[in-house]
């Protein structure tokens, strides 16, 4: 199928998967006595079903992907987490007396739901923690949680991010338009990012004191080095 735009998620996403499944795999004696599940033959037949969604579904979305457009949208992103861990770090200091403030806070801003896998390296939940931040966030609660000392341009930015990851909105769809992938190609490349992104959780805590090793199951880093 022919593609339609030059930043696919679904491609970008592939090939992150393949990186990170080679990965386990180079790693699979170490890691195999984590789970039950995890052993040499389950490592290969995540790299077997890698291929042959690749071959099957996306040969042809993989050929227009632009590594630079990708390189953009993760610059952004990258600037607006640290900016995040910033909101995060800060709500904690000066409210810590208010701990009802700071969960209702976390929970309307998005924390809750995106924040554990965005610090992981997950794209798409970076990307959605994003936009439910500048989406969510209300010109009251700015005030209040810059009344101490936080800088409010902090907060600018990552809703001027929002705004120009408006641009990028198809580089992080799973699920891309049907005439594009088949549906069947979909659900193939939704179930193996959602392996992929468990197997990252538990590998990047595995790997906490072994930063080399961690980098190797971060989605962010794997994007970094996309290979056709």
């Amino acid at each position: 199928m022919q593609s339609k735009n030059q930043c696919l998620a679904s491609a970008a996403t592939l090939l992150a998967c393949r990186s990170i499944a080679n990965a386990f795999a180079e790693n699979i004696y170490e890691l195999a006595h984590l789970r039950r599940n995890w052993s040499v033959g389950y490592a290969d037949s995540l790299k077997i079903d890698v291929a042959s969604i690749h071959e099957k579904h996306f040969s042809d979305e993989i050929k227009h992907l632009h590594p630079d457009k990708i390189n953009k949208w993760r610059e952004l992103m990258i600037s607006s987490l640290t900016d995040l861990a910033i909101i995060r770090a800060s709500v904690k200091v000066d409210f810590k007396n208010d701990k009802e403030f700071q969960k209702d806070f976390f929970q309307m801003t998005g924390y809750k739901q995106y924040f554990s896998d965005a610090k992981n390296g997950d794209h798409v939940s970076i990307y959605h923690f994003i936009k439910a931040f500048a989406g969510n966030i209300t010109p009251d609660t700015i005030a209040k949680i810059t009344e101490h000392a936080l800088d409010v341009n902090v907060i600018k930015r990552v809703i001027e991010t929002a705004h120009s990851l408006d641009a990028f909105r198809q580089c992080f769809e799973i699920i891309t338009d049907p005439e594009l992938v088949d549906s069947e190609g979909q659900k193939k490349l939704e179930d193996l990012y959602h392996q992929i992104k468990d197997i990252c959780r538990i590998a990047t805590a595995y790997y906490y004191f072994d930063p080399v090793k961690r980098e190797s199951f971060n989605f962010f880093k794997a994007l970094r080095n996309i290979r056709k």
